[in-house]
């Protein structure tokens, strides 16, 4: 089976509560050579790499029962290698950062690349697309809702999935100027162009005025498990 249905087949087993090792293992066995002609342009391998993550996180964090309140558990489970695919041992902070986010650093807030990614990680990255913060849901309550990515719709769904997001989380305060916007903004800032691409973000989806002296500020994540959070 294709890479991308394989995806999709594990996303969808996850969402109906059925048996995922099978799957599973097909992913862990495929071949390199088979995820390089499946995966052969950016839209394939961003299609395969969310759905992976967002069925993976599912997978792990209903076996794993992890603490996600604690940063200590939490930073635990995300680099856990616990994912295999390709023959490859990879982590969810490996296929967020590495492979949708081009190899970055996880904590330095979208302003560095890693010196020395994998082979395979370079072969099968993609190159960043801020609106992938809001396709991937790492199981707490503030993250997006689950979608399954094709393809074939990749622009389309992005943007659904973003403007939902967007509608939905940005609060404005006319009285004093401020802006509250998620937690991902803060720690993707550089993702986003700064606060100048953050502003500009929420101007062109007119949910805030014309005004640059506009503050910004960040609402708490609630890191509070909430699994099956897929879209209606």
């Amino acid at each position: 089976m294709n890479a991308v249905a394989l995806s999709i087949q594990l996303l969808i087993a996850v969402q109906e509560g059925n048996s995922v090792s099978l799957t599973i293992n097909e992913l862990g066995s495929i071949s390199v050579d088979q995820l390089s002609n499946d995966l052969n342009n950016v839209d394939e391998r961003k299609a395969f790499w969310i759905n992976c993550y967002n069925a993976f996180t599912q997978i792990l964090l209903k076996e794993k029962s992890p603490d996600l309140l604690s940063q200590t558990s939490r930073t635990a489970f995300f680099s856990s290698k616990d994912i295999i695919i390709g023959g490859q041992a990879l982590s969810l902070n490996d296929i967020e950062h590495g492979m949708l986010r081009h190899s970055s650093v996880w904590w330095s807030k979208g302003h560095l690349r890693k010196i020395a990614p994998t082979d395979f990680e370079k072969k099968f990255r993609v190159p960043l697309d801020y609106r992938i913060h809001f396709a991937l849901n790492c199981g707490a309550k503030s993250c997006p809702a689950i979608r399954f990515y094709d393809p074939k719709q990749m622009d389309d769904q992005l943007d659904l999935a973003m403007n939902s997001f967007l509608s939905s989380d940005v609060e404005y305060d006319k009285r004093t100027k401020t802006v509250t916007v998620s937690k991902i903004f803060d720690w993707y800032r550089g993702d986003f162009g700064g606060k100048k691409g953050i502003i500009n973000l929420l101007w062109s989806h007119h949910l805030i005025p014309d005004d640059r002296k506009i503050k910004l500020n960040f609402r708490e994540y609630d890191w509070s498990v909430l699994l099956h959070k897929f879209d209606a």
